[in-house]
């Protein structure tokens, strides 16, 4: 319906943005992420995302592809709306929260507002393939492959039957120092010797 708009800004807000394009304005409901980005003082451009919903029109509006591209993936999550998607992208960077998924992060995920265990999960399970498939290229970095074997260390240690504190601080004493090429098994290997 409209893929971007183009105007100068009449009024800024965390939360909402007034941009007036043609004569008209345009209420458009924004994350944190792109209030930090934009200034006043210019003409700007915000990719949108149109919702009609009984009688109303919201329009969410992003400063880059990639916001809107993560908030689209959001929506695809059973029981997360706009509101709880605009919440998440105000929470995070889109490279911080794809890491988080990456790498079942669920501790760092709960402590964006609105997120319980059960969303977390949730947000994991669905988007984690999804995410791989549509940019691979990220879960070359080595940020996020520590990431990722850490965190099936922790869960492996757990399937030992260590209760979920004591694995993370095993596998955490041994995860800084750890080349994440030696892989979980050799992870697993030096935590067990923390325990």
């Amino acid at each position: 319906m409209l893929d971007y708009i183009y105007g100068r800004i009449v009024e800024k807000t965390p939360s909402i943005l007034i941009i007036e394009a043609n004569c008209i304005g345009y209420k458009i409901h924004i994350p944190l992420s792109t209030f930090e980005k934009i200034t006043e003082k210019e003409d700007t451009k915000i990719f949108t995302k149109v919702f009609i919903k009984d009688d109303q029109i919201k329009i969410y509006g992003f400063f880059t592809h990639e916001e809107r591209e993560l908030f689209d993936l959001l929506l695809s999550v059973n029981s997360i709306g706009p509101n709880m998607a605009l919440t998440i992208l105000s929470g995070s960077t889109v490279s911080q929260f794809k890491s988080m998924v990456l790498g079942n992060d669920l501790k760092t995920l709960q402590q964006i507002k609105g997120i319980g265990k059960k969303t977390a999960e949730r947000i994991i399970l669905e988007l984690k393939e999804t995410i791989l498939a549509v940019a691979p290229g990220e879960i070359t970095s080595v940020e996020v492959q520590k990431t990722m074997v850490v965190s099936d260390a922790i869960m492996a240690m757990i399937a030992l039957g260590y209760a979920r504190p004591v694995a993370e601080k095993a596998v955490n004493a041994v995860a800084g120092s750890f080349d994440v090429s030696g892989g979980v098994e050799m992870l697993i290997k030096e935590a067990l010797n923390k325990v």
